[in-house]
């Protein structure tokens, strides 16, 4: 009986032991619970509990480098790709038959020296056309099929990079995704033209990169720049695609663009939205409120806007990129809700 009795402390002490273990399971598991949900509304709204990790201030000389080095690898790929039918013959293999004559002929007549080949002209009009051009060569309206394809890699690429910079804790690979973003809109100024270029893309290639020198100046996390670079350049890749397809491609106009509508929505309007409110307010707080936005200098001696108040171009800049985004949104909308007759007819007369 005196074992008996002794053993009862020990069966308890177990029990009391196993409960324990329990509760700490249960605590690990709801810990792991919260850190998935954590983890997955920071793809919604990328604020992070602890420390920022800072994107800036970047010594210049820094910035600097990483942008001519982008500048000169895009250019280089770029202007082949953009020249040859490498892109072409990739998408023709998952298009088989879907794609209209003009994406092979239209780089090849150009390069010849013949006439316009809009799909909204018949062969005498073409005809009528070379004979008043001389047989000069004329230069396209708008982007070919190598250059809408190529959009579509670029921001493809530019999304991944951005990506793995916040899966990998790097803010020098984001940096390097941003300057790479800074090169294509350089190349793309330089290939197209002041001739061929849209008076809304110019203005995009000319405060996209004021937005990202401005970056490179803050103190905003790392991770909310990779998450704006995400959702700008992975909307950019689908609607460069959609573009081929909707000027190449024998795919219906109004589908395309209803399958565009909520993916431009989310990655190009909200998402960046809820970033730009991050960043303006964390570049306010760290300036010691809107009232001081004049007066605050970095004392780092290596940052590039030093003793400038560049706030106001930054916020300006951002604002500017929103406000063409929203109004794209709703070009998008619009042509969608078309009847599809009149959205085809809308979309070959916008193609030229």
């Amino acid at each position: 009986q005196l074992m008996e009795n002794r053993s009862q402390p020990s069966d308890s002490w177990d029990g009391g032991a196993a409960m324990a273990e329990g509760a700490s399971s249960s605590k690990q598991g709801d810990s792991a619970a919260w850190s998935i949900l954590r983890g997955v509304f920071s793809l919604v709204v990328p604020v992070f509990p602890g420390e920022p990790i800072p994107f800036g201030p970047i010594p210049a000389q820094e910035v600097v480098v990483s942008m001519l080095i982008n500048i000169l690898i895009l250019s280089s790929v770029g202007y082949y790709l953009t020249r040859s039918e490498v892109l072409l013959k990739i998408a023709g293999r998952f298009h088989k038959g879907e794609l209209r004559d003009e994406a092979w002929e239209e780089r090849r007549i150009e390069e010849e020296g013949t006439a316009d080949i809009s799909p909204s002209k018949s062969n005498e009009d073409s005809k009528e056309a070379d004979k008043r051009s001389g047989g000069r060569r004329r230069v396209l309206r708008k982007r070919a099929a190598p250059e809408l394809l190529f959009i579509f890699v670029h921001n493809g690429i530019v999304a991944i990079f951005a990506m793995l910079a916040w899966l990998l804790h790097s803010p020098s690979l984001a940096l390097h995704a941003c300057c790479l973003e800074v090169a294509y809109e350089v190349f793309d100024t330089a290939s197209m033209g002041l001739q061929r270029l849209e008076p809304e893309t110019l203005i995009h290639h000319i405060v996209s990169p004021i937005v990202i020198i401005c970056s490179t100046q803050t103190s905003v996390d790392f991770r909310v720049i990779c998450h704006m670079g995400f959702c700008i350049d992975a909307s950019g890749a689908i609607l460069g695609y959609s573009k081929f397809l909707l000027r190449y491609s024998h795919a219906s106009s109004s589908q395309v663009y209803r399958k565009l509508l909520w993916t431009y929505a989310v990655l190009r309007v909200a998402l960046p939205l809820i970033d730009t409110v991050i960043i303006v307010h964390n570049t306010v707080s760290t300036r010691g409120g809107f009232l001081r936005v004049g007066t605050f200098e970095y004392s780092d001696p290596n940052a590039i806007l030093v003793r400038t108040d560049w706030t106001q171009l930054y916020f300006w800049a951002i604002a500017v990129l929103d406000a063409f985004n929203l109004y794209f949104f709703f070009v998008i909308r619009t042509r969608a809700r078309l009847p599809p007759h009149v959205c085809a007819r809308v979309e070959a007369c916008d193609s030229y």
